[in-house]
């Protein structure tokens, strides 16, 4: 069975890794606790619950945040199941890196991160992926790609550690309601649909869900779908021969110059632009993904409640 956890670049302090596993995986709901303190950055969308904790959407517009040794579960929420790329940290780098980015993280803890995901903007997820892909395609100095990763995880950190708190006012209801749009708009990004329609299925008012939703991630609903959709473009651009008006259609967007208006607005350069600098570098997991889709074993979630009911991890090593 292919490996669902491949190694792309290793040193003593820093290691970058993908994570490639279908939902018909037999470690799909338990991959066992982390070897190491990472930060993951979803290619994909699931239900993500930590010992102990209530679950949360780990999609493309966040970034998981795990302490090595870290027991947690997963639950599906998108058909290609949990595909991520992670950032990892020695002990002795992640409580250097910890204690410059969070002034309140625990001095010479074995659990330097305090927190369980942060947002993810624009530009660190095309940071990320920049540097991830070179490192696939070889093309990437040591030196260069250890002062990048820690760059990237003390930016994580610091975004998790200034975040406003969600209201007081913000029950948590509204905080399951909000999660429940997420999963439902990454399983179906690139659909077509009305914002009433979108809310029926929800089973919500239109003016409900968008102050819900606004006021649990401080984005619209219209926002979070084009950040989505910006991110899945970034999956098709690493084909060189990718026809750019045709990926603008499948991804919902209106024309070409739509699609092109929006990456340069939101991600700084075109969609031309990111297929030149992504181009050339491998692409992994692409049969299990295609298994896991064919075989469509486990019921894909929009709720968080399925994952509340997981067992306790058992102890294998991934991730």
């Amino acid at each position: 069975m292919q490996s669902i956890d491949r190694v792309v670049f290793n040193t003593p302090t820093v290691s970058v890794g993908a994570f490639r596993c279908p939902v018909n995986h037999p470690s799909f709901r338990d991959s066992g606790p982390t070897q190491r303190h990472i930060v993951v950055f979803p290619r994909t969308g699931v239900w993500i619950r930590h010992a102990g904790s209530r679950p949360f959407a780990a999609d493309p517009a966040v970034v998981s945040i795990y302490n090595a040794g870290q027991e947690y579960t997963r639950a599906p929420m998108h058909p290609e199941g949990d595909r991520c790329d992670w950032f990892g940290l020695s002990d002795d780098m992640a409580r250097d890196v910890a204690r410059t980015a969070d002034r309140r993280a625990p001095v010479d803890s074995r659990r330097p991160f305090r927190f369980q995901y942060a947002e993810s903007d624009a530009r660190l997820y095309c940071r990320q992926r920049i540097l991830f892909d070179r490192l696939v395609a070889g093309s990437a100095d040591s030196f260069e790609v250890e002062e990048e990763v820690l760059t990237i995880v003390s930016s994580v950190l610091r975004r998790a550690s200034c975040e406003r708190a969600l209201p007081a006012r913000l029950s948590k209801a509204h905080r399951e309601l909000a999660q429940h749009a997420r999963a439902e708009l990454v399983r179906d990004a690139t659909i077509p649909m009305s914002l009433s329609a979108f809310a029926s299925r929800i089973g919500v008012s239109p003016w409900h869900l968008c102050r819900v939703f606004r006021a649990a991630t401080g984005l619209s609903l219209h926002a979070f779908r084009l950040e989505l959709r910006l991110r899945l473009a970034l999956e098709r651009l690493e084909n060189p021969s990718v026809d750019l008006s045709r990926l603008a259609h499948e991804l919902g967007f209106s024309s070409h110059s739509h699609f092109t208006a929006a990456m340069r607005g939101r991600l700084g350069r075109t969609p031309s632009g990111f297929r030149s600098a992504l181009s050339g570098a491998g692409r992994s997991g692409s049969k299990g993904v295609e298994a896991g889709r064919r075989a469509g074993v486990l019921r894909l979630s929009s709720t968080p409640f399925d994952v509340l009911r997981l067992a306790r991890p058992h102890g294998r090593a991934s991730v």
